[in-house]
């Protein structure tokens, strides 16, 4: 008895999914051509009520249904459909969401795009935090486009190999706690994501004065491109 019950199952299942797809193709056009897409207060009642009746056809075809089945396959098409019609309309919405997630869980990765652009989304505190790499060493960098240069912190510096006796601390410079002395480096490689930056301008902070490395023009300006959108940071190398 299963077997019979189940294979109606399938066909009903089948028909209906092809089904929807010609209602959407017809009403809606190509899907993925986007000037097609026209998701008004009348295309979402016309798919649904179209799937709903073709599985109330389907059952009377296939077999003399039951009211507790046709109930249940009313309810659980119905609630597909406004799923998927929800989906669509707030899908900017869930995508940005996805990118604060993102963001919390893993504040600073750096994600290769299949464009060849690198994504970084923004941290909970509304930050730019960079994951990269000074001279091999694994250093987190904060976005700062007001910082002329690369600031390294005094503990960065160290583990990226300058050395502290090779360190001169005599380039004023202005911060947020007032005037401070910086010492003038020559950066071999910072890397970010696959990309790597070569022979870059930058200067090292004095032990406990800065808080976190800072990733100035001087790196961005070897880019060929970066921009913000929202919560994303995307940069083209």
């Amino acid at each position: 008895m299963n077997g019979p019950k189940q294979l109606r199952g399938l066909m009903v299942a089948v028909l209906v999914i092809v089904l929807g797809g010609v209602v959407f193709y017809a009403l809606f056009g190509d899907p993925t051509d986007p000037t097609n897409a026209n998701f008004d207060d009348t295309g979402p009642r016309l798919v649904a009520l179209s799937a709903l009746a073709f599985v109330f056809l389907a059952s009377f075809i296939f077999g003399q249904p039951k009211v507790r089945e046709v109930l249940q396959g009313t309810l659980f098409w119905g609630g597909l459909c406004v799923l998927l019609v929800a989906g669509y309309t707030y899908r900017t919405d869930i995508v940005q969401a996805g990118y604060r997630v993102l963001g919390a869980l893993a504040p600073g990765l750096a994600v290769s795009q299949p464009d060849g652009t690198i994504l970084i989304v923004r941290d909970a505190g509304g930050h730019f935090v960079v994951d990269g790499r000074t001279n091999g060493t694994r250093t987190q960098f904060l976005l700062d486009t007001g910082a002329s240069a690369v600031v390294l912190t005094f503990d960065d510096a160290l583990r990226a190999g300058l050395r502290e006796q090779d360190l001169s601390f005599t380039v004023p410079v202005s911060t947020a706690n007032g005037r401070a002395l910086v010492a003038p480096v020559r950066i071999d490689q910072i890397t970010i994501g696959d990309h790597a930056l070569r022979n870059i301008r930058g200067f090292v902070a004095r032990d406990g004065s800065l808080d976190s490395s800072l990733l100035g023009m001087s790196a961005l300006d070897q880019l060929r491109s970066w921009r913000i959108e929202g919560d994303k940071l995307i940069i083209t190398p």
